[in-house]
């Protein structure tokens, strides 16, 4: 594997160490530089929201958040065309889970950040590292591949 998408999930999951022995491996080659993690622009910012509510304690400052994802990730900006793509992909999401027939998923809604994952992966042509259920199932119903 050449390069990965990272969700937010992911990277909360290693920070309390809750990830799976694969998706550990991986997080591990991305730090050694052994595979490419990319993350939306969305990404930072949601992980932001987290530690801004004090779910994330061991990151101290903003620049700390800058500094963490410019050492470790490629993050991919996103153009006005590309959160249009994102958007559509949003509402196809949306019909994917409302169809599923696990009541897990069928209340569901696709968030804009997993879209914007879903959506960034695809572009790249990378799997997705995530423990999300609903970023899971619609990325798996449209022939990416999850990593967990």
């Amino acid at each position: 594997m050449e390069k990965v998408v990272v969700d937010t999930y992911a990277l909360l999951a290693m920070a309390f160490g809750e990830l799976s022995t694969r998706a550990e491996r991986l997080m591990m080659s991305i730090r050694r530089r052994e595979v490419e993690g990319i993350v939306p622009v969305t990404v930072p910012y949601e992980f932001t929201v987290h530690w801004s509510r004090g779910r994330l304690p061991g990151l101290k400052s903003p620049d700390e958040i800058v500094a963490f994802f410019s050492a470790f990730f490629t993050v991919a900006d996103l153009s006005l065309r590309d959160y249009v793509e994102v958007a559509i992909l949003k509402s196809r999401g949306d019909e994917i889970l409302s169809s599923s027939s696990d009541p897990r998923l069928s209340g569901r809604r696709l968030s804009l950040v997993d879209a914007s994952v879903i959506y960034t992966a695809n572009k790249v042509n990378a799997p997705v590292i995530t423990g999300d259920l609903d970023l899971s199932y619609v990325a798996g119903e449209i022939g990416l591949e999850v990593v967990w």
